[in-house]
């Protein structure tokens, strides 16, 4: 895990090592270990390096291959590198993925990367033939950003590093619409800096004779093999075997591995997977946030449970104050360069700067189990929606009723809670989870009338319930929590593994058929099959609960005069963005309100500020 950078010349001029070291520099946080630059005609890499899997020099890069042509610089883990490498006898000078990975691409080009099983974001120049190839994991795990400027190609992990070496940085008005209006972000190519945009996740780029071509090698409705007909318990069997294997591959590592958990189903079956890899070893450290204030403690006890089961240490709790967030607010747009999802990431940078002080390098999260399994109460809707198309109202109005008796809710209750979901699908141009409600009426007209369509996403798939979890999966929730998580994690210099991202359990839970994934009233129901099987009964049988966030709260109270200071300000009247008077008075009324709906808008106003001051103002 590291940082990579580099620029490629169009015109094949030679690229200086200064010029690299000042973008590696930029991105030093990302790897404390060492770092490395190559230089060449036409071609510039370089390297900062985290130390995971074989520590000494001869893991070092930028790293040649054998006969020298090809170097490679690789951010990410290849977890079936032993594997790969069995498959490739020969002499080898290390011990690390790298050099396996840069022997896979030797041998079959980009058709190596239907091979791999990682996180990664790695670039190869051929010095040779003067020919350069980059690519992302599948889910976007890890960052690759990119910029054209002066006839000169720039990457790398962090776009701070394309702003070291001369791109400039300018304001995107197209993504700040889709943002403002839509409460879109991490959504497409384009990011909020004009002329950076990022390699999509599950795509490759290439540069030959001058020319970026840009392909898509995995694409998940192409994948799907249709289960139908199979059992609860083979649904649960399968996803459970398969959770093991990627643990297994994902322990692999030269130093040692934590993990970050709550008290929810992802982390509990992640934690017994992982138990039964490491053959109940005892030492293994848990870490987990929580926020300060009465009833926000309610993860706790199944934390605590969690660990004493698995025969762990007491974890390691991190307590999330509401001074945190106006202390740490610019250091953290820093690191993530873009709008962030408020409150959680300042919780999970402090989460981090926690363990960045243990023996503690790499963590495993439970990312991706309520996208993949359809865990979220609001995709009920969507699956209504399909049960309403295919089994007709009496079918539906059931599954209504066993959803009100599982969630312990009023049938009324249980009937809006689908409604939202409905709507939350439907409407295609909102966020999902409970940030409906964007800033659009608070801005300037002429600002509000820049785009008049939101932004469009596939839907591939035949049933309405697939197509809103693949939106959330790579397009809209999953990626903006996969780029916080990331830049929060290395801002520390550690790594962050995911194994429920496995390609491997992706492809099989969107190739179950609806019913393993919804049905009779419960969500994410192979999951919970699977853990029946392999958890105590508590742990198991767990309702999903709706953790409660105090960001609403303390946006009305105890972080109302950082606020007012920030939507006060002379910069913030100076954006075109916003009518002034308008979000002054919407804050008033929202300060006012005795239980806010939401405080998503709030959020806008102060992000956007925050991002100007911070790469636009200087």
């Amino acid at each position: 895990m590291c940082g990579i950078a580099g620029i490629v010349d169009l015109r094949r001029r030679e690229v200086a090592a200064r010029e690299v070291k000042k973008m590696t520099d930029a991105i030093a946080h990302r790897g404390p270990n060492g770092e490395g630059v190559f230089t060449g005609r036409g071609a510039g890499l370089g390297h900062r390096r985290l130390s995971i899997l074989d520590l000494s020099a001869a893991g070092a890069q930028p790293m040649r291959s054998a006969r020298g042509e090809l170097v490679i610089v690789f951010n990410g883990e290849i977890y079936n590198y032993p594997e790969l490498k069995k498959g490739l006898p020969g002499k080898y000078n290390s011990n690390s993925d790298t050099e396996v990975l840069l022997r896979v691409y030797e041998k079959w080009g980009e058709k190596c990367l239907g091979l791999l099983n990682g996180i990664f974001a790695f670039a190869i120049w051929d010095d040779k033939c003067r020919r350069f190839f980059a690519a992302r994991d599948r889910l976007g795990v890890k960052p690759f950003y990119y910029a054209v400027h002066k006839d000169r190609f720039y990457f790398a992990s962090e776009i701070k590093a394309l702003l070291a070496a001369g791109v400039p940085a300018r304001p995107n008005d197209k993504i700040i619409h889709d943002y403002l209006v839509y409460g879109y972000y991490d959504h497409s190519e384009e990011t909020f800096f004009d002329g950076i945009k990022q390699l999509m996740p599950g795509h490759y780029l290439e540069i030959r004779d001058q020319k970026i071509l840009i392909k898509r090698y995995w694409y998940l409705p192409e994948l799907v093999k249709e289960k139908s007909g199979i059992t609860d318990r083979e649904a649960g069997e399968e996803f459970w075997k398969l959770l093991q294997d990627s643990v297994k591959l994902e322990l692999r590592s030269d130093v040692p591995i934590g993990m970050s958990v709550s008290g929810g189903l992802d982390s509990s079956l992640l934690a017994q997977a992982v138990n039964k890899a490491v053959k109940g070893q005892k030492n293994f450290n848990l870490y987990h946030f929580e926020y300060a204030g009465l009833g926000y403690e309610k993860e706790r006890p199944h934390v605590d449970r969690l660990a004493r089961e698995m025969g762990w240490r007491k974890p390691h709790i991190v307590t999330v104050r509401s001074g945190d967030m106006p202390e740490s607010a610019l250091k953290i747009m820093w690191h993530e360069e873009q709008p962030f999802p408020g409150l959680p990431t300042v919780a999970w940078h402090k989460l981090y700067k926690t363990l960045g002080s243990t023996e503690t390098i790499v963590t495993l999260e439970g990312h991706g189990g309520d996208e993949i399994a359809a865990g979220y109460d609001y995709y009920f809707g969507a699956f209504i929606l399909d049960i309403l198309r295919t089994n007709g109202e009496k079918a539906a109005c059931r599954e209504i009723a066993q959803f009100a008796a599982v969630r312990g809710v009023a049938l009324e209750k249980a009937r809006q809670m689908t409604l939202n979901g409905v709507k939350a699908y439907v409407g295609g141009g909102v966020s999902a989870d409970a940030s409906r409600f964007s800033c659009a009426e608070f801005l300037r007209a002429d600002f509000r009338a820049l785009k008049k369509e939101p932004p469009w996403f596939e839907a591939p798939f035949a049933s309405h319930l697939a197509n809103f979890q693949y939106r959330e999966l790579m397009h809209t929730k999953l990626p903006r929590v996969l780029r916080s998580v990331d830049r929060e994690s290395m801002a520390y210099g550690r790594e962050l593994r995911v194994p429920i991202l496995d390609h491997r359990l992706v492809e099989l839970s969107f190739s179950l058929p609806l019913e393993q994934r919804i049905g009779h009233g419960q969500m994410r129901r192979f999951m919970r099959n699977a853990a029946g099987r392999v958890l105590s009964p508590v742990l198991a049988k767990t309702p999903k609960r709706s953790l409660p966030n105090p960001q609403r709260a303390w946006f009305q109270k105890e972080l109302r005069p950082w606020i007012e200071s920030l939507v006060n300000s002379r910069s913030f009247r100076a954006r075109k963005y916003f009518d002034e008077k308008l979000v002054l008075a919407e804050y008033e009324k929202y300060c006012r309100a005795k239980d806010p709906v939401n405080a998503f808008h709030v959020w806008q106003w102060i992000s956007i500020e925050l991002w100007f001051r911070v790469f636009i103002d200087k």
